[in-house]
């Protein structure tokens, strides 16, 4: 018995020593959408403040997932640099405070009376893989702007964007995400100034 109990011991220290103590994992990246300066002309000029609520539907961890096969997984050691809902949120507000047509964009906990609310729903933040190297960087959100005075819509519209890679590092990923989010910044301020004309 002391026998086989010494083998066992020495096959158990043994397969520890098969790992090379030099062997690493991969090294964890973070990644963060680029702020981007859009120059957007208007004379709109509104001695009111806004307040951007913090985007709904998406988990609360900073994972970046992908889809294969319809079934959602997230990578392993490639992460945003802070949960997309208040990387989106600090995304709408550094564009609102860069059209300049309120006196204030404020604080989601500000204490100040606020005239306009933005809502919205992030429905689509994912990489969906079509084959081994082909996918779609995809980006959804639904955007409410509301009357806080009596609670009305003033108005509500749906963005969806997707660019398509022939590559699967993680790197191209983000720059497709820099691209679309400079689009929809684009297309947002072109929305606000349309709405509050």
């Amino acid at each position: 018995m002391k026998t086989l109990y010494f083998v066992l011991t020495a096959l158990l220290f043994s397969a520890c020593s098969v790992v090379n103590p030099t062997q690493t994992l991969p090294s964890m990246k973070y990644f963060s959408i680029n702020l981007q300066n859009i120059q957007i002309n208007t004379s709109i000029y509104k001695d009111a403040s806004i307040i951007v609520a913090l985007p709904k539907s998406l988990d609360y961890s900073n994972n970046i997932f992908y889809k294969k096969d319809e079934i959602i997984y997230t990578y392993a050691y490639h992460f945003w640099k802070e949960n997309p809902n208040l990387m989106i949120k600090n995304f709408l507000e550094f564009n609102l405070q860069n059209l300049k047509i309120f006196k204030a964009v404020l604080n989601q906990d500000s204490l100040a009376k606020v005239d306009f609310i933005l809502e919205s729903k992030v429905n689509i933040l994912e990489q969906e893989f079509l084959d081994r190297t082909h996918s779609k960087a995809k980006f959804a959100i639904n955007l409410t702007l509301v009357n806080a005075k009596d609670k009305n819509i003033v108005a509500s519209q749906y963005f969806y964007y997707e660019k398509k890679l022939n590559n699967t590092k993680p790197d191209l990923l983000i720059k497709a995400y820099n691209d679309i989010f400079k689009q929809f910044g684009e297309e947002f301020s072109t929305w606000m100034i349309k709405n509050l004309e």
